[in-house]
């Protein structure tokens, strides 16, 4: 469909990329063996990712502070990447950890107020966040912690709408907003303020069919992150256990789209039937 657009999660280049362009890998290797290089230099992998046809790529808010550093600016980062083919930072993913106390809320919202800025100067346009911290010692949320946190957005949202950026709730497989009280708090916020990013692997682990949900709620969803999972439908004794999201045995969650058990072709029918254009 030739009104969407694609871009690409940055998080799957490590956890720092800090270094924009390395001249001589012989340079490189005179000091350092190792293969870091292939994940720090920022030149290259904008390079690769646009000659794939991938035109966006989306930042973790932990990039930040060493893009400036690396940059000088976010603005100088911006140039850099569209000089590489790159037209659009497209969004920056965060988070919302203590949205669901009252004493601690007014925190959230204004860590995310300094991803709403340096997003508003990269010239994103949506702000992913993760609606509370992760389920082991936070869930379940009782009604005033779940309406705690559906305000908590709805005042994120707010700050990111008054900067032309969109806010959009991103449900993990281990967070504290889950399986069953998800879509109660997708209906408490505010949809003037707040949008949904549907990621498809992290709804199917949590046991929600993600097309079915995409049915449900596509005047919500604004954006997506795509990938599979051969893992559907996890117990709530994996998926509320600590560290969740990184298991000790090496187990992986998230594969490339066609090697998991999810129904893309059913997804993609019902985003030409309901003319998605949004990424």
């Amino acid at each position: 469909m030739e009104n969407l657009k694609y871009s690409y999660m940055t998080n799957m280049w490590g956890m720092i990329t800090d270094i924009p362009k390395i001249n001589n890998f012989n340079e490189w290797y005179e000091d350092d063996f190792g293969n870091a290089a292939y994940y720090l230099d920022w030149d290259k992998i904008l390079k690769y990712h646009a000659g794939a046809g991938i035109k966006g790529i989306e930042l973790m808010f932990y990039h930040i502070p060493y893009i400036k550093q690396a940059f000088g600016s976010l603005k100088n980062f911006t140039d850099f990447a569209k000089e590489r083919g790159i037209e659009q930072i497209t969004g920056m993913f965060s988070f919302a950890i203590g949205s669901e106390n009252k004493e601690t809320l007014n925190g959230a919202i204004q860590f995310n107020q300094m991803w709403i800025d340096a997003l508003n100067e990269l010239g994103g346009e949506n702000l992913i966040i993760m609606p509370a911290g992760q389920y082991y010692g936070t869930g379940p949320l009782s009604q005033e912690q779940l309406q705690n946190a559906a305000y908590c957005m709805n005042e994120i949202g707010k700050r990111a709408v008054d900067k032309g950026i969109t806010a959009c709730i991103h449900n993990e497989f281990w967070c504290a907003v889950n399986r069953y009280d998800h879509e109660q708090y997708l209906e408490m916020t505010d949809p003037k303020y707040v949008s949904y990013c549907l990621d498809t692997a992290q709804l199917a682990i949590m046991g929600v069919d993600p097309v079915q949900f995409y049915d449900k709620y596509h005047d919500r969803v604004k954006y997506f992150h795509l990938k599979d999972t051969t893992h559907p439908n996890a117990p709530d004794s994996e998926r509320f256990a600590p560290g969740a999201e990184f298991a000790d045995e090496g187990t992986r969650w998230f594969w490339e789209l066609g090697a998991g058990v999810i129904d893309f072709k059913g997804l993609w029918k019902l985003m030409k039937k309901y003319n998605h254009k949004f990424g």
